[in-house]
């Protein structure tokens, strides 16, 4: 074997493809040019006198040497990788990638702050932020951390609960004027909701009441997946919906939506940061996840902004 060929960013493109699943995408991850791609995969594969991708114009699938060789460099690449940040960065200071994944409404409204500041602070930081609200692969996509909201329950993740996503049931001034008020968490099941289609138990909403929980089900005519058509929809006043504090704390202070009180609570989510078991927790991910946990605050800001106590709000 020609070990002397080997060449740690040959190496490095080759995890990108697999965790990829095509030249092309690690390309767009990596910054390079396809044709470059396969030339390290090539000259990788010539080095070690194997195949480690049987590929088509179609498809590509690990070879079982290259699976085997793919698992071990994994874990050599996380640990060099750590090594040289842990030598070359001074306390304090960060430098290198980090991919971030997190849902489009949360990080437009709360995230976007902590994430220039943390940039302005780190220059040398590549900061790649995938705005999206669907559920990301992290290891499939190489993602470093995302933030997700809701009740997670994937053992293939490492999730640190950093805070509580309170939800309440809002309408416009229109829609109570045009289809009247609910009087009871049972009188929404005859009222129209927008429902939100990236979570297959929105069409139910849980209540809770001391010990008691209850389900409802209001008549869903519109499903949406995004946070952003919810809360335009809601002020349309086409319909109510079940709506967490971060994204309508704003329109409810202006007005521009009411909060349907009830003796009832709606069930909260979890504010989450998530990362992949598979990966090593570098610094300047540690980093990161503390400076958003800290923006956002116990309670979270939203709610302390309010102007009116937001327990008083969630009949809490």
């Amino acid at each position: 074997m020609r070990h002397t060929n080997l060449r740690i960013h040959a190496i490095e493109t080759f995890i990108a493809i697999v965790e990829a699943g095509s030249m092309r995408e690690a390309g767009r991850r990596l910054g390079l040019s396809k044709s470059v791609i396969s030339q390290r995969l090539g000259s990788l594969e010539s080095a070690l006198n194997v195949r480690l991708l049987s590929r088509s114009t179609r498809q590509q699938a690990l070879t079982h040497t290259g699976r085997n060789f793919f698992e071990r460099c994994q874990k050599i690449i996380e640990e060099f990788q750590l090594a040289a940040e842990e030598v070359s960065d001074p306390p304090g200071e960060f430098s290198g990638t980090i991919r971030v994944a997190a849902p489009v409404s949360f990080a437009e409204r709360h995230l976007m702050t902590v994430f220039s500041e943390f940039s302005r602070r780190n220059p040398n930081i590549n900061l790649q932020i995938e705005a999206d609200d669907r559920m990301h692969d992290l290891v499939g996509e190489s993602f470093d951390m995302a933030i997700r909201i809701g009740r997670l329950s994937n053992s293939a993740l490492i999730v640190r609960r950093f805070g509580a996503s309170n939800r309440v049931v809002v309408c416009s001034p229109r829609y109570l004027l045009e289809k009247g008020r609910p009087s009871s968490i049972e009188s929404l099941e005859s009222h129209c909701a927008v429902a939100y289609a990236n979570i297959t138990s929105q069409a139910e909403w849980t209540f809770r009441r001391g010990p008691e929980v209850k389900t409802v089900a209001p008549k869903s005519h519109m499903r949406v997946n995004s946070g952003n058509l919810q809360l335009a929809a809601v002020k349309d006043g086409m319909a109510i919906a079940a709506l967490p504090l971060f994204l309508v704390h704003d329109a409810i202070e202006k007005g521009e939506l009411e909060v349907l009180n009830f003796d009832w609570q709606l069930l909260p989510d979890d504010l989450c940061v998530v990362y992949p078991q598979n990966r090593f927790l570098a610094r300047k991910v540690r980093a990161l996840s503390s400076a958003i946990i800290a923006h956002v605050g116990t309670p979270p800001y939203w709610e302390r902004g309010m102007g009116q106590d937001p327990q008083a709000v969630l009949h809490v």
